[in-house]
């Protein structure tokens, strides 16, 4: 992709979309979070300061499997997805994001990585209605598989877009969580400082915005609590090669015990890809 080769160009451009003040009231800007409160950990500050922004979700939220749910947690997977829909609804009011520009791509909680071809193609078809400037969702860090699906479907479906180069969104990142020595970490990414990034420090109102929207997230409380109020940090998105691990050792979500795994994830994630390649050749 030519446009994500030329960095220096595209990292001026973002650092000079994200610091000028007053912010460019009319950019538009498209979130894609693998979960509903994904976007409030990473993209408060960036929500809320361009009220043209958007917010993709890939999955529901809801697992499957009720082990994985918080406790306190009742009813059936779909009694939950819709808690989650209600409690997003509330805590975007906090950044100015309407229920209008919030999408449901209709994934479930775990599975994204069996879809994301589809989900690509779906991706795709909203970033051409919307036309971003930028678009911000997950890095390949191994913290969760919905979040690697993620950076593999915003890429397949810019990749896919008609659009020239030059009016392409700039695919960006926002920070999640990943392990490093046996435990999760939260607020940077997997390397810090190997890529340029920009860090925004919170004011009071930033933070006390920050936590209204993560309180909003009720169901959610003892996760969150894990998550800082104080910063926030972008970056571009690098070029991964999907059929690596991001990093040595176990996984955060091996670490976890959940059902996927960092061998199967990736050869999801390489039928994907090579589905799309073979489709954009006919």
């Amino acid at each position: 992709m030519n446009w994500q080769a030329d960095g220096d160009k595209n990292w001026n451009r973002l650092s000079s979309w994200l610091h000028t003040s007053p912010p460019d009231l009319n950019l538009r800007v498209l979130v894609l979070a693998a979960h509903p409160d994904d976007e409030t950990i990473g993209a408060s500050l960036l929500l809320s300061r361009f009220p043209q922004s958007t917010v993709a979700f890939l999955t529901d939220g809801a697992p499957r499997d009720t082990s994985l749910w918080p406790a306190g947690v009742n009813g059936s997977r779909e009694d939950y997805a819709r808690t989650r829909k209600q409690e997003t609804i509330r805590a975007l009011h906090y950044a100015g994001v309407s229920a209008q520009r919030m999408f449901w791509l209709e994934a479930v909680d775990q599975e994204a990585a069996f879809e994301m071809r589809s989900l690509a193609e779906r991706f795709a078809k909203l970033m051409a209605e919307i036309s971003p400037a930028a678009v911000v969702t997950h890095p390949y860090e191994g913290g969760h598989p919905d979040h690697d699906s993620a950076a593999v479907v915003a890429k397949l479906a810019i990749a896919a877009s008609l659009l020239d180069n030059k009016n392409r969104p700039v695919l960006m990142e926002m920070t999640s969580y990943h392990a490093r020595n046996g435990r999760c970490v939260t607020g940077e990414f997997l390397r810090p400082g190997s890529l340029p990034e920009l860090c925004f420090e919170f004011s009071r109102s930033q933070r006390e915005r920050k936590r209204n929207m993560m309180d909003a997230y009720a169901s959610q409380r003892l996760v969150l609590e894990n998550f800082p109020i104080d910063e926030e940090r972008l970056r571009l998105a690098p070029e991964y090669n999907f059929s690596e691990p991001p990093h040595a050792g176990k996984l955060w979500y091996e670490c976890m015990g959940w059902p996927m795994t960092a061998a199967r994830w990736r050869e999801l994630a390489a039928t994907a890809i090579a589905e799309a390649q073979e489709h954009s050749c006919l």
